[in-house]
């Protein structure tokens, strides 16, 4: 009989834990890289669905959460949308990391490629999650992926415009002003994975948000971003991979713990 499966240091591994992440992905949760290995991305998956399915969430994989995994498919209502984990390159080098802008990077990458349904409502399962749907929604998706991918609250106990409590934040300004104020904030340097990039494009107000996912050298990086495109970079409907430049943000904030 296979031990459950619990989050330790160092994790817990093997074809039981794999097992366990191909199965949260095939029901619509996001357990992170497929790397066998049972993290922190994994237990929150796990907790999403054991709170979906009345179970004590606890993010331990025992008997009574094994069996119902092993149940036919049912809608996730916690998790979001069902994407598969995209094996990119910066998944596999977050493998054992554990601060909270690194598992939310690794939520975000999952989502890579999901888009607004329909086209131009602004309408996601991020929304949808947060309870404010057909609305902007590149700030919801970073609380998405803080929240979900790493149980982390953006904006926790900040009076602001978009914060609403126990979800994050709507409002790339607050959002701002929230890292600051909880001396997060880096400023306009060189940015590490995980790290809340706050981007400016014409001076005024900050107009979006992502989520570093590579410093490149020469001043650029890559972002997870929601509701962007190449040619709408604020509002542009899906979960993308972009590539920024330092120069077009306000600065970078760092959320530790």
């Amino acid at each position: 009989m296979v031990a459950a499966l619990h989050l330790t240091s160092p994790f817990m591994s093997g074809p039981a834990v794999l097992a366990v992440q191909k199965r949260l992905v095939a029901l619509g949760y996001a357990p992170g890289a497929l790397d066998s290995a049972y993290g922190p991305t994994v237990a929150a998956a796990v907790k999403a669905f054991q709170h979906d399915r009345k179970l004590e969430a606890d993010g331990v994989v025992g008997p009574l959460t094994l069996a119902a995994l092993k149940e036919k498919p049912a809608k996730a209502t916690t998790a979001g949308p069902a994407a598969t984990p995209a094996a990119a390159p910066t998944s596999r080098r977050l493998q054992g990391r554990s601060s909270p802008g690194e598992r939310a990077l690794t939520e975000a990458i999952t989502h890579i490629g999901v888009k607004e349904k329909p086209t131009g409502s602004n309408k996601t399962a991020f929304g949808e999650w947060f309870g404010v749907n057909g609305v902007p929604w590149c700030n919801i998706f970073v609380s998405y992926c803080f929240q979900v991918g790493a149980a982390t609250t953006i904006c926790k106990g900040f009076k602001g415009a978009g914060a609403y409590p126990g979800k994050g934040s709507t409002y790339v300004p607050t959002n701002e002003a929230w890292l600051q104020a909880a001396g997060l904030w880096l400023g306009r340097t060189e940015p590490r994975p995980g790290d809340i990039a706050i981007f400016n494009w014409d001076g005024g107000r900050p107009d979006h948000i992502g989520i570093v996912e590579e410093y490149l050298g020469d001043g650029q990086f890559h972002a997870i971003e929601g509701n962007t495109a190449a040619g709408n970079d604020s509002n542009g409907g899906e979960v993308m991979r972009r590539l920024r430049k330092v120069s077009q943000v306000n600065g970078f904030g760092r959320v530790t713990g």
